[in-house]
């Protein structure tokens, strides 16, 4: 093992990065979001996920102008740190870090949930959806972590192939579900019937991206942001992963959506949508084609069901390792975390995530308590992408950019405004819990910069981060007086739309108007130039007698 952190790779082609994006995408979210989002908006979560998927777009294009500009492992850490000094930092590695660490837990109690058909033991009610693990069943979780941790210290390489290996399985197998149950089991009057197609509204059709699992589900795309640094080519192998992935991912979700639909017998709905639910059974997708009588797509998709999260597992290993090592890059975290092996693993970094996720099971026992806060983490994650976008058309005006959105100002405003709202579709009771966990974490490193030299040297640019601490509070009393998950009410649906917006708009102003000044963002992007963290020329297709075959994915 080694202290010195900078030997990165960049053996990750656009294929292979595409292949991991929809890997990481289509993990355990396809097996339960289908339900949960049909219970909240009825058949519009059909048209929640167009939505979804059309936000999170315009979202993806402010990571693939930024994240292609300075493409850097543990892009989440050093971005804001650049555009914005340490504190920003410190509020944004810690919500990425978390959202992509613990994943691999999210994923292993999806697998052991759907296992649990074979194996009752490993829940402590396999007849519940809404089922928790036995203490067998986290007995074996824990094992699974210990193979996603080790793993990944063994061989990004093999973690890279196997994800490409699988993810054509992980595509193909969802559709033939869908189609089976177009085929088999579809009810047309299930779109029109039981309340109409919107039984629930916007509102619905809201809260069911929130907390049906369709934000989580889309998730997979920004681990392309943390994975820049060691891409080959990345101003082509970063858009390209990040829109393609989203596109494939989309047709994917649609079709299951549109089968899942279809099938539920008129017997699951004699209470509406809402009341929506498969005794005996922790498994909806399963249920389903058992009713459509379709033995070998139901042994497929069993299979399916225990590869698809694994491969999920792996690569947020890999992402969530490199955003902790980041974070101890910027001296916001210890030393030792930058240590990587020979390989260049950073393998503390991923020991240290192989803890956390063993701890989050016990405050978070279940896929559905894990997805609802896991989701409005992730939409406040994605903030610093049209923030730090602004930021550097005027910090780095002058060089090069493969991607440069039109109406960079407009974009980012919209960009942040959906974040902004995805967020506040949590509802008041996670948005809470944001709030102490940024108390927390800027908390932890205020106490760690009291003890650390190094992190002292570094300037805490407190005017470049007073935008941040204006949005959050702001969201958290908007989320307080709002109407969505046990908000006061005091403001009215479509009013409490309207104030975010003035929020997102005062917040995108105050960061633009505070950011780190040029020189110094021209400074701290040389530094890490100089450390081989970034590469202006890169090889973007392997060379017969230059590069040595293992060294190219």
């Amino acid at each position: 093992m080694t202290a010195q952190p900078n030997h990165y790779k960049r053996i990750i082609g656009p294929w292979t990065m595409l292949f991991a994006s929809v890997s990481a995408i289509i993990g355990s979210g396809w097996l339960f979001s289908g339900y949960y989002s049909s219970k909240l908006a009825g058949p519009a979560a059909i048209v929640a996920w167009c939505l979804a998927a059309v936000l999170i777009l315009i979202v993806a294009f402010t990571f693939a102008e930024i994240s292609s500009l300075i493409p850097i492992p543990g892009g989440s850490s050093h971005l804001p740190n650049i555009t914005h000094g340490i504190l920003v930092s410190v509020v944004f590695s810690w919500i990425s870090w978390l959202t992509l660490a613990v994943i691999p837990a999210i994923e292993v109690q999806a697998v052991l949930q759907y296992a649990a058909y074979f194996f009752p033991w490993l829940t402590s009610d396999p007849n519940s959806i809404d089922t928790t693990l036995s203490p067998e069943g986290y007995m074996v979780a824990g094992l699974l972590l210990i193979l996603f941790s080790v793993t990944n210290i063994y061989s990004l390489r093999f973690v890279m192939r196997f994800n490409s290996a699988i993810a054509i399985w992980k595509i193909i197998i969802p559709i033939l579900a869908a189609l089976t149950l177009l085929v088999l089991s579809f009810h047309a009057d299930n779109f029109s019937q039981t309340g109409g197609f919107m039984p629930y509204g916007w509102h619905g059709v809201f809260t069911a991206m929130a907390t049906g699992g369709i934000i989580f589900a889309f998730n997979g795309f920004k681990n392309v942001v943390e994975l820049a640094g060691e891409a080959k080519n990345p101003k082509r192998t970063i858009p390209f992963a990040l829109i393609g992935s989203i596109v494939v991912c989309l047709v994917v979700y649609i079709l299951l959506q549109l089968g899942f639909i279809g099938a539920v017998p008129a017997t699951s709905l004699t209470h509406g949508w809402s009341g929506l639910s498969f005794p005996k059974s922790s498994s909806p997708l399963v249920t389903l084609l058992a009713m459509g009588g379709s033995v070998f797509i139901l042994g497929v998709l069993y299979i399916d069901t225990l590869i698809a999260p694994f491969g999920a597992g792996f690569i947020y290993v890999t992402a969530g390792s490199r955003t902790l090592q980041a974070m101890s890059k910027n001296h916001q975290m210890p030393h030792p975390l930058q240590w990587v092996n020979e390989k260049g693993i950073p393998i503390t970094a991923i020991l240290v995530n192989l803890v956390l996720n063993f701890v989050f099971f016990f405050p978070f026992p279940g896929w559905k308590l894990m997805v609802d806060f896991m989701t409005s983490l992730m939409a406040f994650s994605y903030v610093l992408g049209p923030v730090c976008l602004l930021a550097l058309r005027y910090q780095l005006p002058n060089r090069e950019r493969v991607i440069k959105l039109p109406f960079g100002t407009l974009w980012s405003f919209l960009a942040l405004y959906i974040c902004s709202l995805m967020g506040y579709w949590t509802g008041w009771g996670v948005i809470f819990k944001l709030g102490i966990f940024i108390v927390f974490a800027v908390g932890f490193y205020l106490v760690y910069r009291s003890f650390s030299k190094s992190a002292r040297e570094v300037p805490l640019d407190f005017k470049a981060s007073i935008w941040v601490f204006v949005y959050f509070s702001g969201l958290i009393l908007i989320s307080y007086l709002g109407n969505f998950g046990g908000g006061k009410g005091y403001l009215s649906f479509g009013s409490d739309f309207m104030v975010i917006a003035l929020l997102t708009a005062f917040s995108l102003f105050l960061a633009v108007k505070f950011k780190v000044a040029d020189r110094l963002v021209a400074e701290r992007v040389q530094l890490l130039e100089e450390n081989r963290l970034v590469h202006k020329t890169i090889v973007s297709e392997p060379v017969s007698g230059l590069l040595k075959k293992e060294e190219v994915i």
